[in-house]
């Protein structure tokens, strides 16, 4: 009978081992697991202090941290630093203390001093940087920008190795959103790679959720592995995940019903043939698209041309009929459901009403007036786009109304890599373009300081003097009250459309398909296109 006992007690104890073994080994496979994503162009740089399109952007949030970060419900919380500080000195100084735990990819400390340089030399006027938008409220920026002060002079101050003060030029009610674009850069680095930083792997140094690796620049497939010394490393649960360029989106849903990928954004007719599918996530987003009118060149600094082309775009027929993948029609250049009225919660759109319609008679009426005074009857235009799918649509549709409408005026798409069309686009080599702006912050100013003429994304050079004047206004935060900037931005709003500044189209929405064994990703109208992957775990 002991005997037995003995037997049954080894019995029970050995599939007690095999039980726990298959549970040990179950979620070793689960960790292990590489999640595979699609990316729909290459990036230009991964360099922080200078990258300002949506490919490099999406590599750079996963593999750096600012001050601020957007937790798993994209909340504003600590990133770098220990907490969410308020400000002194009415509301223009921040200090801020760094986390005894943040660190490098190669296990050093992030300082204070690789705050401070990083943003000095996106100020510093040699850098060349075209991503200056969230540091010019910063004391003394205009000054170094324009190379008239010393960039050292720049409102910012290392006080000790973990504690550093940022001094503004005024409040700004939307600075904890742009916090979160501030990025460190590892001052070793930045001296032994200069201005090659962020321009392939081994030029990069990451302080984020993940390490790059395998990019050597210019190839289409890397990979981002689990960066150790990451403050927050143990809730990063995927440790290893590959990346691959996808541009087709018929390629991209080929690949994720194949098993092939966990991950990709998809468009058009494929966001319809699969509106019931569980594994498909479609998030209304705060981007907005739009066409750029090149301001130094005759033919499209005309105003009554410029009129004529937005006048000739049905939007509605565009979003539902065209691109079918949940963009709204666009109606100005700042996107609906985003900005509100600081005393009653109103909407913008709704303020300022439809600022881009579709009227075919008065399109004609300004073709003939553009005619006469170019001294023109036939216009060729170029038509910039990148070489993907939905501008590719976009463009097409947009060729396609104005030959209709407008005879003598003929447009040729010209569809380029991403990195290639940002390249032209700073260089001013169009004639008209499609931009997309994704928001910093929920605030009407950071679409329409895009066009104000001193500003490095105003890739059209348009300049009006009544439009600068009415931006000014918005931005002196230290005369005016939250409800007079709202009245000002409405007032640029109009003057801007008024002049057809540009030609708004669609309203962006984000559609992923998610494999349905991925869970933790969430977007809403600030987040990039591959979302917060620290946060993706294997159900």
């Amino acid at each position: 009978m002991m005997e037995k006992n003995k037997q049954r007690l080894l019995m029970y104890l050995m599939v007690g081992i095999v039980l726990l073994t298959g549970c040990g080994t179950k979620a070793a496979v689960a960790g292990e697991q590489t999640l595979k994503i699609t990316i729909p162009g290459e990036p230009m740089t991964v360099d922080p202090n200078k990258s300002i399109e949506t490919n490099g952007s999406a590599i750079i949030d996963q593999i750096s941290e600012g001050i601020y970060r957007r937790d798993r419900n994209n909340k504003i919380a600590p990133g770098m630093v220990e907490k969410i500080v308020q400000p002194t000195e009415n509301g223009t100084k921040y200090t801020f203390k760094i986390r005894k735990n943040a660190r490098w990819q190669d296990g050093t400390p992030v300082t204070a001093q690789d705050f401070v340089n990083s943003l000095i030399r996106t100020t510093d006027p040699k850098t060349k940087s075209q991503a200056t938008t969230g540091v010019q409220y910063i004391q003394n920026f205009k000054a170094i920008n324009t190379g008239k002060m010393n960039p050292r002079q720049l409102g910012v101050k290392a006080l000790n190795k973990r504690t550093f003060s940022i001094k503004l030029t005024k409040p700004v009610p939307f600075m904890n959103y742009i916090f979160t674009g501030y990025k460190p850069l590892q001052t070793a680095a930045i001296k032994k790679y200069g201005e090659k930083y962020g321009t392939s792997e081994k030029n990069t140094v990451a302080n984020g959720p993940y390490v790059l690796k395998g990019w050597n620049g210019s190839n289409d497939s890397w990979h981002y592995v689990k960066n150790k010394y990451y403050w927050n490393a143990k809730n990063v649960q995927i440790a290893h995940v590959d990346v691959n360029v996808v541009k087709d989106d018929n390629t991209a849903q080929s690949m994720f019903k194949s098993g092939s990928v966990d991950l990709t954004s998809v468009s058009g007719q494929f966001v319809k043939q699969n509106r019931g599918s569980k594994e498909l996530v479609v998030t209304p987003t705060g981007r907005n698209n739009y066409i750029y009118f090149n301001s130094k060149r005759k033919i499209t600094a005309n105003e009554n041309l410029r009129h004529a082309i937005s006048l000739v775009i049905d939007r509605k027929q565009l979003a539902e009929r065209v691109l079918q993948d949940g963009s709204q029609p666009a109606t100005n250049i700042v996107p609906k459901n985003y900005a509100k009225n600081p005393q009653n919660g109103r909407d913008f759109i709704d303020e300022v009403g439809d600022l881009a319609p579709t009227d075919i008679n008065q399109a004609k009426q300004y073709w003939q007036k553009a005619q006469g005074e170019l001294g023109k009857s036939k216009i060729t235009l170029d038509f910039l786009v990148d070489d993907v799918d939905t501008e590719k649509k976009l463009a097409e549709y947009v060729q396609g109304a104005i030959h209709k409408n407008l005879p003598g005026l003929k447009i040729d798409i010209v569809s380029v890599p991403h990195a290639s069309h940002v390249s032209r686009d700073f260089s001013c080599d169009f004639d008209i373009c499609t931009v997309g702006w994704g928001p910093d912050y929920p605030d009407a100013q950071n679409f329409l300081d895009g066009m104000r003429s001193n500003n490095q994304i105003n890739f059209a050079k348009t300049k009006d003097a009544q439009y600068d004047e009415i931006m000014d206004k918005v931005s002196d935060t230290t005369t005016y009250s939250a409800q007079q900037l709202w009245e000002f931005e409405k007032q640029a709003d109009q003057r801007l459309m008024k002049i057809a500044g540009v030609a708004p189209t669609y309203q962006a929405a984000q559609a992923h398909f998610v494999n349905k064994k991925v869970g933790g990703l969430k977007w809403d109208v600030l987040s990039g296109n591959s979302g917060q992957l620290q946060y993706a775990y294997w159900k």
